[in-house]
């Protein structure tokens, strides 16, 4: 289980994944339906958090292996609970941080 793994592992999981979906998607470059005939994403959208998993799979689709994202990705499985609670925070902070009526969003 993909939950079990520590980050190298889950990171040399990532990358065979990778090229799993290059390779197939070299042969036959229709997305819709090899997404329609792929089991091989349902083990890692049970591990991603919801917000990550759009990512991933945007990632994954266009072979983007940028260390960013790998490490984003790793992290969120690796770390959930720290992930959960640094979105809270960022959520606080935002409302916090509320524009008020009349303010430039950006300043």
């Amino acid at each position: 289980m993909l939950s079990d793994l520590n980050k190298s592992e889950l990171k040399h999981q990532l990358n065979d994944l990778f090229d799993l979906v290059f390779k197939q998607l070299s042969s036959d470059s229709d997305i819709d339906k090899f997404l329609d005939n792929t089991l091989l994403f349902e083990e890692w959208e049970k591990v991603l958090p919801e917000a990550e998993y759009p990512i991933f799979i945007i990632s994954v689709l266009n072979n983007i292996r940028r260390p960013l994202i790998l490490d984003t990705i790793i992290n969120s499985i690796v770390d959930k609970d720290n992930y959960f609670l640094k979105i809270k925070e960022v959520k606080s902070k935002n409302k916090k941080n509320e524009n008020f009526l009349g303010e430039h969003p950006f300043s």
